[in-house]
């Protein structure tokens, strides 16, 4: 009896205190985030062809979202993405961190999609992290199946992670900068004959809503070939004429390159467009010289013109349609 009495009037409370303190140790201490080790910035950081991504992730500390449940759908460009946009180092990643920290966003959508499962047809909108929608193309024709976003093909699909999928693209997906294609012709220098064509034209209120539309813009060059040399040229022009020429230029839908290759013909290598103005544009396809079998690039033509205009700038995307400049006009 004196042994108990012992144990519990001196022993009692020490313990209790120790048991008590190990218990509060134990609930003060956080569980291990499972995503940081099979999140898709862990996907990310072991693949040897996103190093590139993965430094862009570190240095924007979007890696923290990727470690995060999410779900997410990234879509990653490859290294030889971001070297093709002049990212070829950590370095380089540092120096336009702020165009960096506006794309990455733009790259990672919000929950879980398999690319490859998505219904056959052309420019189906996924949301991205910053709100704006991204274009995805899921297409099989007898040549080729083809995931494309944007007008950029993914070359790897659907890589399981912890909290989402990895998809690696082959270029970077840039957010969405202009409200409408007008804008998105008047942002560009090399532009300028056409914008002013279209405000001349009295059609600027038209393509600053509606749509989707594809505008195949011609360079100021083209203008000049035709001896219409300035903006003021333009200015001087009736505008039935001009509204002629804008309306042979654009086309309804939303259109990449890429969605005219998968378009084409199989044995001709051409897709008819039939253009705002009434006119057919003939698209014929351009080789990839680089991967054998593929193509890179359109020429276009208006049926039964013989000038043939080629790409100078393609997929600048905006928020009712999509502007690729060409190197030609359509209608003489």
């Amino acid at each position: 009896m004196k042994h108990k009495r012992f144990f519990s009037g001196r022993w009692h409370w020490p313990l209790a205190c120790i048991l008590l303190l190990t218990a509060c140790s134990k609930d003060d201490v956080k569980p291990a985030n499972p995503y940081v080790k099979t999140g898709i910035a862990a996907v990310v950081n072991n693949n040897f062809s996103l190093s590139l991504l993965n430094y862009a992730l570190a240095s924007t500390s979007f890696d923290d979202t990727l470690s995060s449940p999410g779900p997410y759908t990234l879509l990653g460009p490859s290294n030889a993405a971001f070297q093709a946009a002049g990212f070829s180092s950590g370095a380089d990643i540092i120096r336009g961190r702020d165009s960096i920290n506006a794309m990455i966003p733009y790259n990672i959508l919000r929950g879980q999609f398999r690319l490859d499962s998505l219904p056959l047809a052309f420019n189906q909108p996924l949301y991205a992290l910053n709100g704006q929608a991204v274009y995805v193309t899921h297409w099989i024709n007898s040549r080729d199946t083809a995931v494309v976003v944007n007008g950029v093909r993914v070359t790897a699909l659907d890589k399981p992670a912890a909290n989402g999928l990895v998809n690696i693209t082959g270029g970077i997906l840039a957010p969405i900068a202009y409200t409408n294609i007008q804008q998105a012709v008047s942002g560009d220098p090399a532009l300028s004959l056409f914008n002013a064509a279209i405000i001349k034209s009295g059609l600027a209120a038209t393509y600053q809503s509606g749509g989707p539309y594809t505008v195949f813009a011609p360079v100021n060059a083209a203008f000049f070939a035709i001896g219409i040399t300035t903006t003021d040229s333009i200015y001087h022009m009736d505008p039935v004429v001009l509204q002629r020429i804008v309306k042979a230029h654009i086309a309804g839908g939303r259109n990449f390159i890429y969605d005219y290759i998968l378009k084409a013909d199989p044995d001709t290598n051409a897709y008819t467009e039939k253009m705002l103005g009434g006119d057919n544009a003939i698209i014929t396809l351009v080789l990839d010289f680089t991967q054998p079998g593929r193509f890179s690039d359109i020429n276009i033509q208006q049926e039964g013109a013989g000038s043939i205009a080629t790409l100078t700038r393609k997929n600048i995307l905006a928020g009712n349609g999509v502007v690729h400049s060409i190197s030609g006009i359509l209608t003489q």
